[in-house]
């Protein structure tokens, strides 16, 4: 493995920690990895992917059972508008189950990014959960 990958692998780490740390309402670990998948509706099979790339930040929902899949697909004009996106048809995202995909131009190898970055996920967070639950209170 080069020091710049084990680099990446320990800031990723940290700002995970340190996510955990500032936003307990997400339920995530400080464990390794890129991506988080935060349970956020359909019994937990709907997800809010969170994951650092090395020049971005990206959110997006993915469906882990068909169920959640057939779910995303019979509200997309109710997604749409609640998360103020597209679901990716065109780019290929949603093809790939990667749904409503939002990317942020932070990174987390400039930890003087990460307060933006953690205002951010946040703020992506309560918006999906708000849009998730004003369809399920239909």
């Amino acid at each position: 493995m080069s020091n710049a990958h084990e680099r990446m692998n320990i800031e990723r780490m940290a700002f995970w920690a340190e996510l955990a740390a500032q936003a307990p309402e997400l339920g995530i670990d400080a464990s390794p990895g890129w991506e988080k998948e935060i349970p956020i509706g359909q019994g937990g099979r709907l997800k809010l992917k969170m994951s650092l790339s090395q020049d971005k930040t990206s959110v997006y929902l993915v469906a882990r059972s068909p169920e959640a899949t057939a779910w995303i697909q019979a509200n997309l004009d109710a997604l749409k508008k609640g998360l103020r996106t597209v679901p990716g048809d065109s780019s290929g995202e949603a093809g790939a189950g990667r749904w409503f995909r939002k990317d942020h131009k932070d990174a987390v190898a400039v930890r003087r990014q990460w307060p933006e970055m953690i205002r951010w996920l946040r703020a992506q967070h309560a918006t999906v959960m708000r849009a998730i639950q004003e369809i399920e209170q239909q």
